[in-house]
């Protein structure tokens, strides 16, 4: 059955860049001409690169920082765009769903950017084969506004809802069905498609004559629309595929005439040109005109039977001279075509035998660049079959899809291997920070012996003592200022040199004198002891205070030297995430390993296929050959007879 597509494949390219092309706020809006939130230029950076996984790994670490500002609910629908290119499209539904919601209430989007989200998510449920989902979110699509946005998102709308439509009920009963076919113009490509499909909707039913019909319309408005000068590509190839359909639908109801008719209408360097011709020599077999049969297989056993289905050529170009009743003939076209089966199987057997994802990817020649393999617009790899027996498994959709998966898992796990790398470079930026570490502690160490701490913790100490017992014995000089100090110091001195004159007037008037000092001396210090001792008190509490900071500080780099929580922790994070991106790349192993057994795995389903049909043909052959031979012997030995 055909669709709409040239195949099956993943079409996120062109959906992502409609989502970031978008206004991230209302129609309204002016577009903004630059990211105004940092994270989410790189992130659309790495889109724009075909970096598809680091996009989404830069919008995951954004959100877990606070979300990105100044662009609403865009960021959300580009994430969900790329999920979707990595095929997470159950993570990118629920995504959608809590974003925009069954009619998109709340959300700052446009009408039309929700609308066009809801028909690619739609679209892609479609490719994926799971109609429900796709019903689900094409139906929350307004048909209008999509319409008026983007009128070839609307025809192609109108297709897939058609054919949901089909697949939804039988052939012809669905009432919307023709309601959405008059939507679309007889001659628009989206239109000629859907006609295809009907028709091929209603052979599955059993409704041969409405497929015919719907065969013979969509060739006859083919034709009609495709321009001669400038042929269309496209058209011309649907109308190779519709006329192939319809001849082999006449072929099958034995009508031979008209199914000639319409394969010598096909031509020749088309597409389908080896299937037109191989269907022609079986219709002109049936027609009773083995000539014409035998002219279309020698055309087509003269070109490269890389094909599977091209390897019933050489027996059937054998029946056909056993047909023409040329057994002579006959007879050593089904030995040719034993002995190139027979080399065919053996040749496969070897294939299978040395069959590896090494000889498979030999077989492979991958279009590359710079930054790797190259996609098409589909996101499918740009890869030639190097093999043409490759090209029918390279071309089924489920073979593409595990290539392409493969692919992603060995770039995710180049990745892996690439940020397992920098763990070394963590591990010795730890190590030069604790070495820088050890040496500021060496030299603070140094600091603090030089400032000699102890030694003046217990000269404050002593000092408090003394400050103490003066106190409690109410030593008054112990308090004297420095000026009361030298006075007394001066007195002293005069006591002293008094003591030593002789006695005699003048002594006795200068003794007078100097006790009437002293006694004024005495009455100022006991006068002024409390004054003194609240100053000396106020000076040993601002030393307290500061000998009480001096210790604390000394504790806290005593407390830093011995412990550095922030290095453990980050060597815990560390470790921590080296040990998650080591199960993640165990995981990854494991799925490469996985991916690679199933890609093996359909390559050998496939060959074992071809063998099994060879065999077929083998056999058939050799009983032709024992048949004809037989047959020849009988003859001659006939022939022997009549002539005695």
């Amino acid at each position: 059955m055909i669709t709409s597509f040239r195949a099956l494949p993943v079409f996120f390219t062109g959906a992502l860049l409609w989502l970031t092309m978008v206004s991230p706020a209302q129609a309204e809006d002016v577009q903004p001409e630059r990211a105004k939130d940092l994270r989410y230029g790189w992130a659309l950076y790495e889109y724009h690169q075909g970096n598809a996984f680091e996009a989404l790994t830069q919008l995951a670490v954004a959100r877990e920082q606070g979300g990105i500002e100044g662009h609403g609910d865009h960021p959300a629908l580009v994430e969900g765009g790329l999920m979707l290119s990595w095929g997470m499209t159950r993570e990118a539904s629920r995504l959608f769903t809590e974003l925009l919601g069954d009619e998109g209430s709340g959300s700052t989007l446009s009408p039309d950017v929700r609308n066009q989200a809801w028909f690619y998510l739609g679209k892609v449920f479609y490719l994926e084969g799971d109609y429900q989902l796709a019903s689900e979110n094409l139906g929350r699509v307004d048909g209008d506004t999509l319409a008026e946005a983007n009128h070839d998102l609307f025809r192609e709308w109108i297709y897939l809802q058609a054919r949901l439509a089909m697949m939804s009920s039988k052939f012809g009963e669905e009432s919307g069905l023709a309601s959405l076919r008059a939507q679309l113009e007889d001659t628009d490509t989206w239109s000629l498609y859907l006609r295809y499909n009907s028709a091929v909707s209603a052979l599955a039913a059993g409704e041969a004559v409405a497929a015919e019909s719907e065969l013979q319309k969509l060739i006859a408005i083919i034709e009609q629309s495709i321009d001669v000068a400038e042929p269309e590509d496209e058209r011309e190839g649907l109308l190779g595929r519709a006329r192939l359909s319809l001849a082999r639908l006449y072929l099958r109801d034995n009508r031979f005439d008209m199914a000639l008719e319409v394969l010598g209408n096909i031509p020749l360097d088309g597409v389908f040109a080896d299937q037109a011709l191989f269907d022609y020599a079986v219709a002109a077999a049936g027609q009773g005109r083995p000539e014409r049969a035998l002219d279309a297989l020698d055309t087509l056993a003269n070109r490269d039977l890389f094909l599977p289905w091209r390897q019933q050529v050489p027996f059937a170009r054998a029946y056909v001279l056993e047909q023409m009743n040329r057994p002579k003939s006959a007879l050593p076209a089904f030995q040719k075509a034993a002995d190139h089966y027979q080399a065919r199987i053996e040749e496969l057997d070897g294939i299978r035998d040395r069959l590896s994802e090494e000889s498979l990817m030999a077989q492979l020649d991958f279009s590359r660049d710079s930054d790797g393999i190259l996609t098409d617009s589909y996101g499918r790899l740009r890869v030639e079959p190097t093999d043409f027996g490759m090209a029918e498994v390279l071309a089924s959709e489920t073979f593409q899809q595990a290539l392409a998966e493969l692919n992603e898992l060995y770039r995710m796990q180049s990745f892996i291997a690439e940020r397992q790398s920098r763990f070394e470079s963590f591990r010795v930026m730890l190590q030069t920070r604790e070495q820088q570490r050890q040496v500021r502690i060496a030299q603070t160490r140094r600091e603090l012996e030089n400032q000699q701490a102890d030694q003046w913790q217990k000269l404050h100490q002593a000092f408090r003592d003394k400050i103490s017992a003066a106190v409690s014995e109410e030593d008054a000089g112990f308090f004297m200022t420095t000026k009361q100090k030298a006075l007394r110091d001066k007195l002293d001195e005069v006591e002293e040199t008094l003591a030593g004159l002789p006695d005699d007037a003048t002594t006795d008037s200068q003794r007078a004198t100097y006790q009437r000092m002293r006694a004024y001396f005495d009455w100022w210090i006991a006068d002024d002891y409390g004054v003194n001792r609240w100053a000396a008190q106020k000076q040993l509490r601002e030393l307290d205070s500061e000998m009480e900071r001096f210790q604390v500080q000394r504790q806290r780099v005593e407390a830093l030297m011995a412990d550095d929580s922030r290095h453990a922790e980050l060597a815990r994070r560390i470790a921590a995430s080296e040990r998650e991106l080591a199960n993640l790349g165990a995981e990854v192993a494991d799925a490469l390993g996985n991916a690679r057994r199933a890609l093996v795995r359909q390559v050998d389903n496939m060959l074992a296929a071809q063998q099994e049909e060879l065999n077929g043909y083998l056999v058939a052959s050799r009983h032709a050959q024992a048949r004809l031979a037989d047959q020849l012997f009988r003859a001659s030995q006939s022939a022997g007879v009549a002539d005695e």
